[in-house]
């Protein structure tokens, strides 16, 4: 406790303030409790930051994969967006047919039979690929209103365009679209840069054209030699739009 002296002659009327030894113990141990809340030793400090980063990279990845669990149930409960199947005022014939190549490059896969570079299964190849460094102009291959503009499972980023008169043509494995759906393009636009998204083993555009639904030789409409013509129809479980 705190005890008050009585004045002595030397201290005039000041007074002497002294604490008791039981009580200056408890006292100063509140004030260190007070002023600092835990002790730690020097080992527990340098742990510190290394438990700090494990807590947070710990808390990260458990962020990320709650993400991607959030992200997989949105795809697996979001309907395929319809596609535009025709337009009902398409310009002339002469300059929707799709009757130019999509970009230059020599074709790596031919249209029809053949071996899936990935699966290792001989199915049917929808369409041509063409081989391109990433991010090659593709043009439309004639006039007409875009279909589709994104994300479609193997074939990436895709584009669709509907020409009228029954044509269709479909630009898979894009590095980024440049157009939006519903957006009127013209054969020559530029329309996306080629890429390798999707199932891809290299950088390519995989490119078809369908007639009333129907798969077609693209390589027929590049040669201007439409009697040679070959058709298939487009049944999703047997055909291969990736390479």
């Amino acid at each position: 406790m705190i005890r008050s002296t009585n004045p002595s002659r030397h201290s005039g009327n000041s007074h002497h303030i002294r604490f008791s030894l039981g009580f200056a113990g408890p006292f100063f141990f509140m004030l260190s409790l007070l002023f600092h809340p835990g002790t730690a030793t020097a080992a527990d400090k340098d742990n510190t930051p290394k438990k700090t980063a494990e807590g947070l990279l710990t808390t990260t990845e458990e962020m990320i994969e709650n993400l991607i669990i959030q992200i997989d149930s949105q795809n697996a409960n979001t309907p395929e967006r319809p596609e535009l199947a025709d337009i009902s005022n398409p310009a002339p014939l002469s300059e929707s047919i799709p009757n130019i190549r999509p970009l230059d490059g020599p074709i790596t896969s031919e249209f029809g039979m053949r071996v899936h570079p990935i699966r290792r299964a001989t199915i049917f190849h929808a369409g041509v690929d063409i081989s391109a460094n990433p991010g090659t102009k593709v043009l439309a291959t004639g006039d007409g209103v875009v279909a589709f503009a994104g994300w479609d499972g193997g074939y990436g980023q895709k584009i669709a365009i509907v020409h009228g008169y029954g044509f269709k043509t479909v630009y898979g494995h894009l590095s980024k679209p440049l157009v939006r759906e519903g957006q009127h393009v013209h054969r020559g636009d530029i329309i996306a840069l080629s890429g390798n998204t999707g199932m891809s083993t290299g950088p390519h555009l995989h490119y078809e054209v369908l007639k009333n639904g129907m798969n077609v030789n693209p390589v027929a409409y590049f040669d201007g030699a439409l009697e040679k013509l070959t058709t298939r129809k487009n049944v999703p479980d047997h055909t291969d739009n990736n390479s």
